[in-house]
């Protein structure tokens, strides 16, 4: 198991972390590059995917706060539940631009909110190096498909 001290980014967050990143940003370029009515599918794609990474990110700053006695509690739940009720709101909206905006903002929340909970203890160390750039790439992917749905 990882020391949760440890600011070292462990190899299976970088494969974990990074590669559920990826279909976002192919999500995003294949707003642009796919003949009509694949564009559609493919920003819906996005949102979904988007939504599903953030609720997984939501449950995973939750199990930290129950697996971790030095963690704040009450931080560990008004994360996990803005993170989860921004990606539930994003799926429910019938505005694609508007889903797509909400889950980049979440995104940016867990890039932001994610690096402070690991410096102040309430999140591994290692997202403090992690999230940023991690949840960096997942953002352009939903820019791209926002774009996309702007033209």
């Amino acid at each position: 198991m990882a020391d949760p001290h440890d600011p070292r980014v462990p190899a299976t967050s970088v494969l974990f972390g990074y590669g559920p990143m990826l279909p976002l940003v192919v999500g995003g370029a294949g707003a642009w590059l796919l003949p009509w009515p694949w564009p559609l599918w493919a920003v819906q794609a996005t949102i979904l995917w988007g939504a599903l990474i953030l609720v997984f990110i939501a449950g995973v700053r939750r199990g930290f706060g129950m697996g971790n006695p030095g963690a704040s509690t009450a931080a560990e739940i008004a994360t996990m539940l803005v993170y989860f009720l921004l990606a539930l709101v994003a799926i429910a909206v019938p505005r694609l631009s508007l889903s797509l905006s909400l889950l980049a903002l979440g995104f940016a929340l867990v890039a932001l909110l994610d690096r402070r909970a690991a410096m102040s203890g309430d999140a591994p160390a290692h997202f403090a190096r992690l999230r940023p750039p991690q949840m960096l790439v997942g953002i352009v992917g939903l820019a791209a498909a926002l774009a996309r749905t702007l033209t």
